[in-house]
């Protein structure tokens, strides 16, 4: 159980700093899903102000909708008797709308943040019920992503079933491995998304599941990649590109269009020299397996 332990000032800020995730195996065709925490960083502050008005700034993406935030705080502050508004400042390097799990990370710290400033205790458990209730009631997720959430807020690789809201593994990775990530300059919500081909894959999907909690999580991490690849469409030639240069696992993040690799270190170069005539940006970061800092 997590503790607050804090004496009460008007205007104090609070603090909270969330990682980012890849996918491993995307929840949205059968509502099981496996996620690996990344070195990238959310950080939320929570104000809280004598009004009842909500104050959303997204540093790194003004233009964002503030919804998932005003709900965070709504639910938040209903465990409380309190009458008060608040200022939410975000600040991230987690490109959003690009498949890196951008709204699980900012909706986690968001609610540590809320429920440090109003010395709310809550279990890890309702922490992350939390964080999916807020994704859910704001409509930036399909099936809630536990398996987002869990990876950000606990860090590690996690695996979930969305649909009975179960966290059903979590374990740590070999932290050696580095992460390379392939970003598009075009933006890919899971609202939006068209998914209606996806039947014929269930069985398989099912398949990589099992593969990541027997330990083959590499593998199912490919396979995902090219399987969503081809249900939604979404450019798989940044992930052929690193496997054919001795990734270890490459394929699709979430909905797209970033394209996750996991390698060795002394691989990296030849990842990159491949991917140098691709659009977009190229960010590198490293397994994160610490779970979220207040």
């Amino acid at each position: 159980m997590l503790k607050y332990w804090i004496c009460w000032v008007n205007d104090m800020k609070t603090l909270s700093t969330v990682h980012g995730a890849i996918s491993i195996v995307n929840a949205i065709a059968t509502g099981q899903g496996s996620a690996l925490g990344i070195s990238l960083e959310t950080c939320a502050e929570v104000t809280l102000t004598s009004d009842n008005l909500v104050e959303v700034i997204i540093n790194n993406d003004k233009s964002e909708n503030t919804g998932l935030a005003q709900e965070c705080f709504k639910l938040v502050k209903m465990k409380t008797s309190e009458s008060c508004g608040a200022k939410i400042t975000v600040n991230s390097d987690i490109p959003i709308g690009r498949g890196l799990k951008s709204s699980s990370a900012a909706a986690t710290a968001i609610i540590l943040s809320c429920l440090k400033a109003f010395e709310i205790v809550m279990t890890e458990k309702e922490i992350l019920d939390l964080s999916v209730q807020a994704s859910k009631n704001s409509g930036v997720t399909i099936t809630g992503a536990l398996d987002d959430a869990a990876a950000c807020f606990l860090g590690g690789l996690v695996v979930t079933n969305n649909l009975s809201n179960e966290l059903l593994s979590r374990v740590i990775v070999d932290d050696d491995y580095s992460i390379l990530i392939h970003v598009p300059d075009h933006k890919s919500y899971t609202k939006d998304v068209n998914y209606s081909g996806s039947d014929e894959f269930i069985h398989s999907l099912d398949t990589l599941i099992s593969m990541t909690l027997e330990g083959n999580y590499l593998s199912a991490m490919s396979l995902n990649g090219m399987i969503y690849s081809r249900i939604l469409k979404q450019s798989n030639e940044s992930a052929i590109l690193a496997l054919k240069n001795n990734a270890l696992a490459a394929g699709l993040s979430g909905t797209g269009p970033s394209v996750g690799v996991i390698c060795l270190s002394e691989n990296k170069s030849s990842i990159l020299d491949s991917w140098k005539n691709l659009d977009g940006d190229i960010i590198t970061a490293k397994i994160n397996n610490e779970k979220g800092l207040i």
